[in-house]
């Protein structure tokens, strides 16, 4: 039997991850969606975790497909400095709201997992997490955390 291949150790991974994110939006304390018309504060995770369960589902299976691979150094740098920059990330985000952690975070996150374009991931740096901030909050009317330092965002 081949040796287990990266994409599904890291899809096994962020399958498990995601259905115990998932399975714990049914908690009791989450269950206020009476008060806000159908739509409470896990209404839009519970579809991004549905969909991250199901794709990384769909990613841990081609992988168990595919021929065994050794684990270079470099890669495991990468996806282990990704795991860290993103708990920092979801960290930051309560205290210095959505938009600026979001900013630095979309900005860093390529080169730490080696694209080296500046002005591209400066231009998405920029544009995403605006765009984002403005479909949430003014579209789906989902309030995102604010920064205390800027009260428009």
């Amino acid at each position: 039997m081949a040796g287990a291949s990266w994409a599904s150790v890291i899809g096994g991974l962020i399958f498990m991850t995601t259905a115990y994110l998932l399975y714990h939006t049914f908690a009791d304390v989450y269950q206020t969606s009476i008060l806000t018309a159908g739509r409470g504060p896990v209404f839009f995770p519970r579809i991004i975790l549905a969909a991250m369960a199901v794709l990384s589902l769909m990613v841990t299976i081609e992988g168990l497909r595919e021929k065994g691979a050794e684990f270079r150094p470099r890669e495991i740098l990468a996806a282990g400095g990704a795991i860290v920059f993103s708990g920092v990330y979801i960290l930051s985000i309560n205290s210095a709201g959505f938009v600026i952690p979001s900013m630095i975070f979309t900005f860093l996150m390529p080169f730490v997992l080696g694209y080296r374009g500046i002005w591209i991931a400066l231009a998405i740096a920029i544009l995403y997490p605006l765009s984002i901030w403005y479909l949430f909050e003014k579209v789906f009317l989902i309030i995102l955390p604010s920064s205390p330092w800027l009260e428009l965002f």
